[in-house]
């Protein structure tokens, strides 16, 4: 005999009673939540995406009324999540790219300060030593960020060829030193490690942090070059970092907290 409602139309038929409740509850607003039936979980379960986004997992058995329960009884910890997701969510600034735009290298703050000659970008230093970032009126106007985020690229590359070999033998592995370059990883953290070539790449975003930031990243990623056994960032990775980086916790956190805000290259206007 075959049932009347197939179990896919029951469990669409669960999904909108349940979600019909959690709306008229109010608890949790509409269009900011969505109802999953689990046929793997033992126990209904509420999960915030890093969008915001409330997932509400229940079970094939799960009633509304008892869901609208749980979701109350565990309104506390939701608005701790979404606390914590407004804190961690991205804050990158656009800039105004006009004559005196304040920017980052280093840590340290400089200006841009654009010029009718036509020169490639450079930083050079004022009679008090405040950095200013040269760069050709005309050359921003038709290309954007592009010339800067260039810079950044070419400076941060020197950089890198100047520290890492330090770094790598305080690492002391027996592979050569990685093949080292900057590149544009939009809004991903700051660097990457490539196994099949050997190289690892920093985001050029990353070099306006200060130097012992950034030395975190480049260390951070010269690790993964060791290839340690395990996990990713399993317990060999963790043990080869705080080996030669013992504050590598803290360092990450304060990096994490720092990227947030780092400008990656969006414009807001051109002079």
């Amino acid at each position: 005999m075959t049932p009347a409602t197939a179990p896919d139309d029951a469990e669409a038929a669960l999904v909108h009673e349940v979600t019909a409740a959690i709306t008229a509850d109010g608890t949790l607003s509409p269009g900011t939540f969505s109802v999953v039936v689990s046929h793997r979980r033992q126990r209904h379960a509420l999960t915030t995406l890093r969008d915001g986004q409330r997932v509400v997992r229940i079970l094939p058995t799960s009633t509304a009324p008892v869901i609208v329960q749980f979701i109350r009884e565990n309104a506390a910890r939701l608005e701790s999540d979404a606390q914590r997701m407004a804190e961690r969510s991205p804050q990158h600034p656009a800039k105004h790219l006009a004559d005196g735009c304040g920017l980052s290298w280093l840590g340290e703050r400089i200006q841009l300060h654009l010029v009718d000659t036509p020169i490639p970008v450079q930083l050079r230093r004022g009679e008090n030593g405040t950095g200013f970032l040269i760069a050709h009126r005309g050359d921003i106007a038709r290309n954007g960020a592009r010339p800067i985020i260039e810079w950044y690229s070419r400076a941060g590359l020197a950089w890198l060829e100047a520290a890492a070999p330090a770094s790598w033998s305080r690492l002391r592995c027996r592979r050569p030193l990685p093949a080292l370059a900057v590149r544009d990883f939009g809004r991903r953290y700051g660097g990457d490690y490539r196994a099949s070539t050997h190289e690892v790449a920093l985001h050029w975003a990353a070099f306006q942090l200060p130097p012992s930031l950034l030395e975190y990243v480049l260390v951070h990623e010269l690790v993964h070059a060791t290839r340690p056994r395990g996990q990713s960032h399993g317990s060999e990775f963790r043990t080869r970092l705080q080996r030669v980086m013992p504050d590598a916790r803290a360092q990450q956190n304060a990096f994490r907290a720092a990227f947030r805000y780092l400008w990656l290259g969006t414009e807001m206007g051109i002079a």
